[in-house]
């Protein structure tokens, strides 16, 4: 008889421990405090006033430090944490509109656009959990932006036509994201397949958009095609000035982006607020 070999885990089963590790570190920081929200504005190219904010969830970790959503959204996701985590990002979300709102002039139409992935809109309870968060609090569902991926159209469609044309039904706004990547025959036609109120421009769109004139064209088709089916349209990523000020010439009505400001916490995005109300100083030609 040989004794056993303790032969060394393969690469699979290496990438399987370290999934399900941080699977659990996930669970644990999701009950422990240890999640929290940005937000970046985003602003009305004419005017400059802030219309609304994204959230974007950040995830310290006490030993590791920050963690980048690129590794713990994937992980949220296939581990069905993401449930959980959009409901508690949903609640933070509301409870933080309220109080911000009182920074830009307590506009009672300013939003906050939540992010939703493939498994919240496939589970049971979404709808009933999202009627009940939004009956809790006193904001208007019209205050609640649903921002999803055109992945999730494409692979969920049937259900997901269903699911957002009751959302849109109690008034909340939805919002493609990543819009402009990929074939433009597929992604031009959620317009009219989807019950779809936002459209986001990818920030990799308007990256090209002074120095490619394909893109260039493609953007001005998408307005065009957005503007006829009452559709409103937001530009992700602006970085320069320039950028801003030709979206605002081509019919784009709201821009988000490092140019205005990077997605911030709360505290810091008050104390920016409270000197700027408006960013219309970054509009001026």
């Amino acid at each position: 008889m040989f004794p056993p070999t303790n032969h060394p885990p393969t690469d699979h089963q290496a990438a399987h421990s370290d999934f399900d590790a941080l699977a659990q570190e996930f669970d644990y920081a999701l009950h422990h405090h240890q999640l929290s929200l940005n937000y970046q504005p985003i602003v009305h190219l004419k005017t400059g006033l802030v219309a609304g904010f994204e959230t974007l969830m950040r995830w310290r970790h006490p030993e590791k430090g920050l963690i980048s959503p690129a590794v713990f959204i994937p992980v949220a996701e296939q581990s069905g944490l993401i449930i959980e985590a959009s409901k508690w990002a949903l609640k933070e979300a509301i409870r933080a509109l309220k109080r911000l709102e009182s920074h830009v002039g307590h506009n009672e139409h300013i939003y906050m656009s939540v992010n939703f992935s493939p498994k919240d809109l496939a589970d049971e309870s979404f709808l009933d959990e999202m009627y009940h968060v939004i009956s809790a609090s006193d904001v208007r569902p019209a205050q609640i932006q649903l921002e999803i991926t055109g992945e999730l159209l494409k692979n969920q469609r049937e259900n997901s036509k269903n699911i957002l044309g009751l959302c849109r039904k109690t008034g909340l706004k939805i919002a493609i994201d990543d819009y402009g990547l990929g074939d433009p025959d597929v992604f031009l036609k959620y317009m009219d397949d989807f019950p779809i109120s936002t459209l986001k421009i990818d920030h990799l769109v308007i990256r090209e958009l002074l120095t490619n004139p394909k893109i260039l064209a493609m953007v001005e088709k998408i307005i065009s095609e957005a503007k006829t089916r009452s559709i409103d349209i937001i530009a992700e990523g602006i970085e320069h000035k320039e950028e801003a000020l030709k979206l605002r010439q081509m019919g784009c009505r709201y821009g988000q982006g490092y140019y205005f400001t990077k997605a911030l916490p709360e505290r810091e995005l008050t104390a920016l607020l409270l000197q700027i109300s408006a960013f219309n100083s970054f509009l001026t030609e």
